[in-house]
């Protein structure tokens, strides 16, 4: 997945839901309360344990916006690696 200033619109609100999450390395988490019911979904899956990449002059999330959004945002636990 790639970051910039917005995600697309799947990733966007599975991030604002908390069925996606980034840890301060920057690898992905999918959190066990997203349940995928297509192949589109279960794609989702796929995305755990990758790392986000910044596309070419655009800043990377700041450790202290992942850290609020692992406190505040977040829904469960992250899969099983």
């Amino acid at each position: 997945m790639t970051w910039r200033r917005g995600l697309c619109v799947l990733h966007h609100k599975l991030f604002d839901r908390g069925a996606l999450g980034l840890n301060l390395d920057l690898s992905i988490d999918a959190f066990t309360s997203f349940t995928a019911r297509t192949d589109a979904g279960r794609a989702i899956y796929a995305l755990h344990g990758r790392f986000l990449r910044a596309r070419p002059e655009t800043a990377m999330p700041a450790s202290a916006h992942l850290q609020w959004h692992r406190r505040w945002v977040f829904k469960g636990l992250p899969l099983a690696t």
